[in-house]
């Protein structure tokens, strides 16, 4: 019986004032699903190296569906998130799956932060039919292998690093290239990418070193590139490391060309950095939002943020925000009855997504293919500001 039928159904009962046709009970067989709600989870590090990306992110998050809950929720339903500290260590974020899934009972694990963190949990996730959507992380392993529950937003680093070692390479003439990278699987996923475009012009990587998660010294590291007479260094870095990298490169008056992947490209490299982080590059998809951005929605968004967090808005914040509202419409569009195989082929369906207000790079979603974003822009740290150098580029050329 369609929902239409059911309400005539009711009404000619005089029942209609009872049970609303917005909120309807859904399928026992789906998790997180209730007459009056949605419960969704996510996973965050608020305490440790990545706090300044995962409170953003939980912010967004929270102010999005805030919003939503306000304008009367998706058919109905309000959504209610559970957030969960990780501390950016993959043990923890296992245990916070297993608790978003089997005591909290999630419909879906939305923008869960970190590389080693989201590839531990995910698989429990997976195995168990919850929905993994949009972690903020760009490693391979949130789209490849294509399982139709997982679900991509961010251009894969391996991607992102290919894109701009190719600019400096074919640019700027660059053929002596080397890699400072984290020891985990982000800081893989970024050597990848170097190591393929490197190759794709016949060229090798002249020296790559290491760092362990929380390490602050980089001088040795930094000593052996320069040793090399390295011109590009590509960084497999977050915001304490990329400082830590500059600031032992300009103790030796050694300026090559730095290049970061979007975990680096955060306000927070510049105001904690200063001068010293002034020239790094970085490939990203979501421009930094800034309280004078010409955007006047930007400009107003920046502003509600800050008052309510008494925070600075950042990429992360403007991400996690746009996420939230990207899941929001795909569950719109999956009815009423909602069930998770109607909310993933919905997401299939959505034409190429970008945020109305906010803008971005669009994400699209394909049978087959779950990964939404395969472009990226150039940025630079220019007087103590990132400043977007190039429009999206892809590694089809388009």
């Amino acid at each position: 019986m369609t929902l239409t039928c059911i309400k005539r159904a009711l009404a000619a009962s005089g029942l209609l004032l009872a049970v609303s046709a917005h909120a309807l009970p859904a399928s026992a067989e789906t998790q997180g699903v209730s007459g009056n709600e949605i419960v969704v989870g996510t996973h965050q590090d608020l305490s440790g190296p990545l706090t300044s990306w995962g409170v953003p992110v939980r912010n967004g998050l929270i102010m999005a569906f805030d919003e939503i809950n306000e304008a009367g929720g998706i058919h109905g339903r309000k959504i209610r998130l559970v957030v969960e500290d990780t501390g950016y260590d993959p043990r923890r974020a296992v245990l916070a799956t297993q608790k978003l899934i089997n005591r909290d009972r999630v419909f879906a694990i939305i923008a869960a932060l970190g590389s080693p963190t989201v590839i531990a949990s995910m698989p429990l996730a997976l195995r168990r039919g919850v929905p993994v959507l949009f972690p903020f992380t760009a490693a391979d392993q949130t789209y490849d292998p294509y399982h139709p529950l997982k679900f991509a937003s961010n251009i894969p680093y391996v991607h992102a690093m290919r894109i701009g070692t190719r600019y400096f390479i074919e640019k700027e003439g660059v053929t002596k290239i080397g890699l400072l990278y984290q020891d985990d699987e982000f800081g893989l996923n970024v050597k990848r990418g170097a190591e393929q475009e490197a190759e794709a012009h016949g060229l090798k990587i002249v020296e790559s070193t290491t760092y362990k998660r929380g390490a602050t010294d980089f001088s040795s590291q930094i000593a052996r590139l320069r040793a090399a007479d390295v011109e590009l260094v590509v960084l497999g870095t977050v915001v304490r490391e990329t400082i830590g990298a500059l600031q032992a490169a300009r103790s030796l008056g050694w300026n090559p060309i730095f290049l970061c992947s979007q975990a680096c490209y955060t306000p927070e490299v510049h105001d904690l950095g200063g001068d010293t982080v002034n020239g790094v590059y970085a490939i990203s998809q979501t421009p930094i939002p800034y309280t004078d951005d010409p955007n006047p929605k930007i400009r107003e968004w920046v502003e509600k943020y800050n008052k309510r967090f008494n925070l600075v808005a950042n990429v992360q914040a403007v991400g996690a925000y746009t996420l939230a509202r990207l899941f929001a419409e795909a569950l719109e569009k999956a009815g009423p009855d909602l069930t998770t195989e109607s909310f993933a082929q919905a997401l299939v369906d959505l034409e190429p997504w970008v945020d109305p207000d906010l803008g971005g790079v669009p994400i699209d979603f394909t049978e087959g293919d779950h990964l939404g974003t395969k472009s990226g822009f150039l940025a630079q740290i220019k007087d103590g500001r990132w400043v977007t150098l190039t429009e999206a580029m892809s590694l089809d050329g388009s």
